[in-house]
């Protein structure tokens, strides 16, 4: 069975009860999307809720990145969802190949995508925790933790896929730049926990 379309305007309800189907999608990936735009979200609403006077050049362009980021992670929600349908599709109905492995080179891309997406917003949030208004400073902590774990989650998917995928040059592209979502992500997330950004 199909799943039904992944929308930006589904309701949580709707979307939580696609994931917990017996629908192949969405799935892991696309969760993983959500859980970074969440991230981004709580980074951004520390920009809107710091004074104008008080806010910084910098925390301007912080606001517009992040509001990029979750921008482009809603979009890989859908694309994630297309993705793993599409290797289902070419498992069940085809004998070729190259077929399947374009499929699974897809769908090891996408959540490749939302790694380096959510590593973004986590990459963000110290200087936001630092210069936005400190009433809201634990939701921009947060909101880190929610980027580093969907640069987590999708780089497991990430994992598990190149043990499917036999073009060795994507393999290694792909397993490079999730390594690299996920240290960016750590050090983001450590800087927060020790309390301070310099």
């Amino acid at each position: 069975m199909v799943a039904p379309v992944v929308t930006a305007d589904r309701s949580v309800e709707a979307f939580l009860s696609s994931v917990a189907s017996s629908q192949v999608a969405p799935s892991a990936g696309a969760v993983a999307a959500v859980t970074g735009a969440l991230g981004a979200s709580l980074c951004e609403m520390v920009c809107v809720h710091t004074p104008t006077a008080e806010t910084p050049p910098s925390l301007a362009d912080a606001r517009t990145e992040l509001t990029a980021r979750r921008a482009r992670l809603t979009e890989l929600v859908a694309a994630d969802a297309a993705a793993i349908e599409a290797v289902q599709a070419a498992f069940d109905a085809s004998s070729d190949t190259d077929h399947e492995q374009a499929a699974l080179r897809r769908a090891t891309d996408v959540p490749v995508q939302i790694a380096e997406a959510a590593q973004d917003v986590a990459d963000t949030a110290p200087a936001v925790a630092a210069q936005g208004t400190q009433n809201a400073r634990p939701d921009a902590v947060v909101g880190a933790s929610l980027a580093q774990a969907a640069v987590t989650s999708a780089s497991v998917i990430v994992r598990a896929n190149l043990g499917l995928v036999t073009d060795e040059t994507f393999v290694d592209d792909a397993r490079a730049r999730v390594e690299a979502a996920e240290r960016t992500a750590e050090a983001a997330v450590s800087t927060l926990a020790g309390g301070s950004e310099d």
